[in-house]
Formats: structure tokens, C-alpha cells, sequence
């Protein structure tokens, strides 16, 4: 077996430098044009926009008492339509409060999934849902639940939007703490 020349190394090192070289100047330009996203992704179109919220969220559950505030959420399409970025600010529980969250079609596993952060103490909660066949989105926290995407214990959080329009969606936010049984409302966004 013949060994390598310096000449050989050296054009060979060269080759992969330029290569790389010019993968990253492609990277870079931003005429590129990306690929486009999954057809799902149209699914939340009615969701893109800036929206006035009217919320209504549960204080006091032995006392049944509520808080009604107003804020406001931003949504937008990013990275070409392959993520929706959302904005979410104003009171909340009566203090002030600000959100952000991405939310993708995931093909592989056919659902949509969701990352938000807030401001408040609690970690990264990651979502994941699916529209149902009467064109409710229902999504639920996944750290609650098993690889078949159910409850694996007692506790669960889940949200639904309905009453979908152009204009206007309704929101529930809700817990469970027997299993998906029963479900409680805790938040509700109106228009």
C-alpha cells in the first residue's frame, strides 16, 4: 500500500476547508430560500395576528371567586412558516406577567408541540396536541403523560381551543387530579 504524500494531505485538507467554507457562505445568504414547511402547519393560520385577550381565571376554587384582566398576545409565523412564535403579556392573577412559547407540526409523531417559558419560577413546559375531527385543537402538558401519550398519573393539564373563527377563538385551560375523570376549568380566554 502506497503511503500518502504531503501534496495529497495537503489538497485533500484544502478540499474540505473550501467546501466548508462554501456551505457556510450558503448558510449564510439570506436569498437562500428555505424549504417550505409541513402543509399542517396552515392548521393554526386562524391563530397568526395580534389578539386583546379577556381573561378569566380562577382564584379561589373553595370560593368560586375570579379574576377577569385584559392582555394581549402576539402571534406570528417564523423561519419560513415552520414555527409560530407567540407573545403572550399583560396582568395575570393580578400582577404582571409575560410569556413566550414556539409551536411546531410535528410530522413524525403527527401532533403539534409546543414550548413555553414565562416569567414565573415553574420550568419549560412542553405541550403536545392534536385537532380532532369537530376542529378542536386539545393539547396537554407531556411531562404528565406516558409514551402512548396518556395520564401517566393522576395529575394533568390540558388546554382546548374552540369556537374558531377568522376573528376570534375561545380557550380553556383545565387540571385534573383523578386521572382525566374530571376536568377543571381554571382559565378561560374569551373575545
Amino acid at each position: 500500500m502506497r503511503p500518502f504524500t504531503k501534496a495529497f494531505i495537503v489538497g485533500l485538507v484544502s478540499f474540505f476547508l473550501l467546501a466548508l467554507g462554501i456551505g457556510v457562505m450558503a448558510q449564510d445568504d439570506p436569498n437562500t430560500p428555505l424549504p417550505p414547511p409541513d402543509e399542517h402547519m396552515q392548521d393554526f393560520a386562524w391563530f397568526i395576528g395580534e389578539w386583546d385577550v379577556q381573561s378569566h381565571m380562577l382564584i379561589n376554587a373553595d370560593t368560586d371567586e375570579w379574576l377577569d384582566e385584559s392582555l394581549q398576545i402576539v402571534h406570528t409565523y417564523e423561519m419560513g412558516g415552520h414555527i409560530i412564535f407567540e407573545h403572550f403579556f399583560g396582568p395575570l392573577g393580578g400582577a404582571p406577567f409575560e410569556a413566550w412559547s414556539i409551536r411546531k407540526y410535528n410530522p413524525a409523531n403527527e401532533r403539534w408541540q409546543q414550548r413555553w417559558m414565562d416569567v414565573s419560577t415553574g420550568p419549560i413546559i412542553t405541550w403536545g396536541g392534536t385537532f380532532n375531527e369537530e376542529g378542536l385543537y386539545v393539547g396537554y402538558n407531556e411531562g404528565l403523560l406516558d409514551e402512548n401519550f396518556e395520564l401517566k398519573g393522576d395529575r394533568g393539564l390540558r388546554e382546548t381551543f374552540f369556537n374558531i373563527t377568522d376573528d376570534a377563538f375561545s380557550w380553556v385551560y383545565e387540571t385534573t387530579a383523578d386521572g382525566g375523570e374530571t376536568w377543571n376549568v381554571e382559565y378561560v380566554r374569551a373575545e
